[in-house]
Formats: C-alpha cells, sequence, structure tokens
C-alpha cells in the first residue's frame, strides 16, 4: 500500500486529504490534510536496501477559533494506530487560520506495494 493511503485511510474520516500543492481559492474548504515525506533506504543486504524508512509530515488545516484539540489528538492515536512512530506536533498556525504539523516514520519494504 502507498504511503499516500495509508495515510489517507487512517485519517480519511477526520478531514480530506488534498494534493501537497493544494491552496484553497475560497473558504468553500475548511478542514482538509495534507502529505509531504522523504524516503530514505535503509536494511541493506548485498548492498540493496530491504525497507525505506518514510518521514512523514501530516498538515492538519483548519479555520481559526475551531476547536481542533481531539481531532489533532486522534490523528496522533491513528498515524500510530496505523504503523507510524508517534508523532511530534508543531503548531504552525497564523492569522489565516491553524495548521498543525505532525512529523513521524514508518517503515516499508523495497518493492512492496
Amino acid at each position: 500500500m502507498s504511503i499516500n493511503n495509508i495515510v489517507k485511510n487512517a485519517l480519511d474520516d477526520i478531514a480530506p486529504m488534498q494534493a501537497s500543492d493544494f491552496e484553497p481559492e475560497d473558504n468553500s474548504v475548511e478542514e482538509y490534510i495534507v502529505l509531504n515525506y522523504f524516503t530514505l533506504p535503509d536494511d541493506f543486504t548485498d548492498d540493496e536496501p530491504g525497507h525505506e524508512t518514510i518521514s512523514a509530515q501530516v498538515h492538519y488545516y483548519c479555520p481559526s477559533g475551531f476547536n481542533s484539540r481531539i481531532k489533532r489528538k486522534n490523528i496522533k492515536k491513528r498515524l500510530q494506530a496505523a504503523g507510524f512512530t508517534y508523532p511530534s506536533a508543531v503548531d504552525a498556525s497564523d492569522r489565516d487560520g491553524q495548521h498543525h504539523i505532525f512529523e513521524c516514520m514508518i517503515a516499508v519494504e523495497v518493492g512492496g506495494e
């Protein structure tokens, strides 16, 4: 399963997942999640990686003034339940709205789907 699908399956009922270059042009989308990540080869045998370690950032956006505490707590729990390390969190909110970043890692087999 792809990293996008793992995150989407874990968080889909919290907020819809959008493409990494998504920017709402109006206020019709109030809550959404964006994923970005990078991969590192790991677990080498005969100069070939057996796994990749994926370092992910899950960005949760919602309106200013919205009580997001329970959803943020659930994002952490669900990412861990999906196989990620327990996420660290950064509050990058500003006057335009809330922006919470959850950083975590997961290992996947190379060539595995």
